[in-house]
């Protein structure tokens, strides 16, 4: 992973400050990667995934950060892949069974999600992966018969071990530890929010501005005919260069900002109402973590640079919020959602599903493709706090992608919008396994 200090998905990242975390998401914040030819996509090696995860142990009083257990895990990871070569092979040996710690509703959906997802892109492209050629229209085939079997099965195990005998897995990894991805985590926050400005909302969420552009790909404005960088976050919010184009008004500059890291939420308005607003488009500038930025200049230690400890610095130093968040000159333009969609859209178009859609490179994985992702994550106690961590494992799939979720081994899990969402998400930044499921081609 070429940047630790990058966030999630989304809008701007999933995540705000992925450190190995951060915030952003989701939607849509590149648009949907058309079909190609032919993909060489170097992954690694084919191999099962390796022991079980260390558990830190469990203090018995729950602490709002419990950052020495995740310390002491991050260093555990480290080790057990590069602490001396006998440690590294038999990390990647096959001798652990896969397991499912999630219901398996959600994955069928999620599932039948992907299968929408490889339906609408052409069949006979080709990707080259972990050293063998699949059609999409193979990886969807292989896809269907996943499917199939979760719906036959009884359990995520008994899943698991149809996995086993009947998909290759391709393990994925990133550039910053040895067989291992990294992982963050986003999440749909709900915000409050007015139609009307007044001395209270007066934090504007905008619509895309009419000289807004996008010219193979890359957004901007035309200057001579040429697209140029659209206008920076100063220029916007400091010019008022955008009157006209206001969406809603927000009552905190940071929950504006945490909106264009997570690409989607819901507004409740003044009246109870709750409304679905979801990414429209971005700049076109490029991304950059403030949690880098404040840790550069000594704010923040790397351990705090998470989105909880971003916004709790911001909190105290209130004189510092424009300064800090001018920094990141992209900017994320929204659409209201439609009342009915069953929930977030990633950038496919189709509904993420919490705990199982994951945002990806889209350069370097087959659209839809399901994964096997196993690690740990965040606990999270009844007061909302961070009680400690735990391992798992589950399948999931490349349903989503995000401005900062760039190269491979780079992954953004979507969290969901219930009251602990916010909080898994912003801690969840650490190196996790990822395996891409390869159907055996020739097999019934």
């Amino acid at each position: 992973m070429p940047d630790p200090l990058q966030g999630g998905a989304g809008g701007e990242e999933h995540n705000i400050e992925s450190l190995p975390g951060a915030v952003k998401h989701n939607q849509n914040t590149r648009s949907q990667t058309s079909a190609v030819s032919r993909k060489t996509i170097n992954l690694t090696t084919i191999m099962r995934p390796s022991c079980p995860l260390p558990v830190p142990p469990m203090s018995g009083t729950p602490s709002r950060r419990p950052k020495t257990l995740a310390l002491f895990f991050l260093l555990a990871l480290i080790l057990l892949q590069v602490g001396n070569g006998n440690a590294r092979d038999a990390a990647s040996s096959p001798s652990l069974p896969l397991t499912d710690d999630l219901p398996l509703e959600g994955l069928i959906a999620a599932a039948e999600t992907s299968l929408e997802i490889m339906a609408r892109r052409d069949g006979e492209t080709s990707y080259t992966l972990c050293g063998n050629d699949y059609t999409l229209g193979q990886l969807r085939r292989g896809l269907q018969a996943f499917l199939a079997a979760a719906h036959r099965a009884g359990t995520g195990q008994e899943l698991a071990d149809y996995v086993e005998n009947n998909f290759t897995l391709c393990r994925s990894v990133g550039d910053r530890w040895p067989e291992m991805a990294f992982l963050t985590g986003y999440y749909e926050p709900e915000l409050t929010g007015s139609l009307e400005k007044d001395q209270r909302f007066r934090h504007p969420l905008y619509s895309p501005p009419p000289d807004l552009v996008n010219r193979n790909g890359r957004e901007g404005r035309l200057e001579d005919g040429e697209v140029v960088p659209y206008w920076s976050r100063a220029e916007i919010e400091n010019q008022n260069l955008l009157a006209g184009h206001e969406l809603v008004y927000l009552d905190d500059p940071l929950a504006a900002f945490v909106l264009h890291i997570q690409g989607s939420g819901r507004i409740r308005l003044p009246d109870g109402s709750v409304r679905p607003i979801q990414y429209a488009a971005r700049s076109g500038r490029e991304y950059r973590s403030i949690g880098r930025l404040l840790v550069k200049e000594g704010r923040l230690t790397l351990e705090h640079a998470d989105m909880p400890g971003i916004i709790s610095y911001l909190r105290r130093h209130p004189e510092e919020i424009s300064r800090v968040l001018h920094h990141n000159e992209s900017y994320i333009f929204f659409r209201w959602g439609r009342q009915n969609e069953p929930g977030p859209l990633g950038s496919f178009g189709l509904p993420l599903t919490p705990g199982r859609s994951l945002a990806l490179d889209q350069d370097y994985y087959p659209p839809g493709i399901p994964a096997y992702l196993a690690g740990t994550r965040p606990e999270i106690n009844e007061n909302q706090e961070l009680a400690g961590w735990r391992s798992f494992g589950r399948f999931v799939f490349n349903q989503d992608s995000g401005s900062a979720i760039r190269g491979r081994g780079r992954a953004d899990l979507f969290w969901g919008g219930d009251p602990g969402a916010a909080l898994a998400a912003g801690v969840t930044r650490h190196p996790a396994e990822l395996f891409l499921l390869l159907p055996e081609i020739g097999k019934p």
